[in-house]
């Protein structure tokens, strides 16, 4: 008889043992599936998808005109590099930017028709916020150069010659001549031609040689203008050399940025100063 009843204590505990599981397998089971129903909200996770996908990246500078990326890859670089730049940063709004550098303003257009405005110089101002921590500005210059190198386009400094601009000619020993608007439209034909050169190693193996220029454009923008404070910032120089190959310079980049080129403007330039 008392084997028996330990046998129905043994069998009890065990039922009991069983039910206890199944009761914290529920439990768990309903703990769980009321997680994923906080969290499947499909409305706000497309919502936080689309404000998060970039789709279009637009920059403009006052003298260098704008630019559209539209291209992925492109957009994904410059937008990760604005992440970093803000991402564990302190900013501030009133920050006064008492420079003269050259300043590049853009929109981040993303998914859901919500945008991003910025402005770079040597700070980033995003959404009226300043990111200028010391440790960013690395990562600050690297964005304002990649954003320059797509504005100093062929495209672009032909702009530059206009009926507003003074254009003048200098050969190896410094003959100086004023170019008129023939001579500018022919410059202006052979620069939309012109390729700007991506490939380090041809910079490379062109520029280590080291040769004298044959000859130097100077554009001045804007001739009219009598309100510019600083006058670097109206002047583009462009020096010719062998090898179908130039160099522009737009003098206003604090960090002489340099724009390399290969087009045929050595044979303009010796036509022109040989009228």
């Amino acid at each position: 008889m008392k084997m028996n009843n330990s046998r129905f204590k043994i069998i009890g505990i065990y039922i009991l043992v069983v039910l206890l599981c199944i009761v914290v397998t529920i439990l768990d089971h309903r703990s769980f599936y009321n997680k994923v129903t906080i969290i499947d909200d499909k409305e706000e996770v497309v919502k936080k998808i689309n404000m998060s996908i970039p789709t279009k990246i637009t920059i403009s500078n006052e003298r260098w005109g704008e630019y559209v990326f539209e291209n992925e890859n492109s957009i994904k670089k410059i937008w990760n590099l604005i992440n970093e730049i803000t991402k564990d940063a302190s900013y501030n709004k009133d920050y006064i930017n008492k420079g003269n550098e050259v300043k590049i303003t853009g929109n981040v257009y993303y998914l859901n028709g919500t945008k991003d405005s910025f402005e770079i110089s040597n700070v980033l101002s995003l959404n009226n916020k300043i990111y200028n921590d010391s440790y960013k500005l690395p990562l600050i210059n690297s964005l304002k150069n990649n954003l320059l190198g797509y504005l100093y386009s062929p495209f672009n400094i032909v702009k530059f010659m206009s009926s507003n601009s003074r254009m003048t000619i200098s050969d190896a020993h410094n003959s100086i001549k004023k170019l008129n608007d023939s001579h500018k439209e022919t410059i202006k034909n052979t620069m939309s031609n012109s390729v700007k050169l991506e490939n380090d190693e041809e910079i490379m193996a062109l520029t280590t040689d080291k040769k004298e220029a044959l000859a130097h454009i100077k554009i001045y923008i804007d001739d009219n203008d009598t309100n510019l404070k600083i006058k670097s910032y109206n002047v583009v120089n462009i020096d010719v050399y062998d090898n179908d190959f130039f160099v522009v310079q737009y003098m206003g980049d604090e960090n002489g940025r340099h724009i390399y080129m290969r087009g045929k403007l050595k044979d303009v330039c010796e036509k022109i100063v040989k009228e």
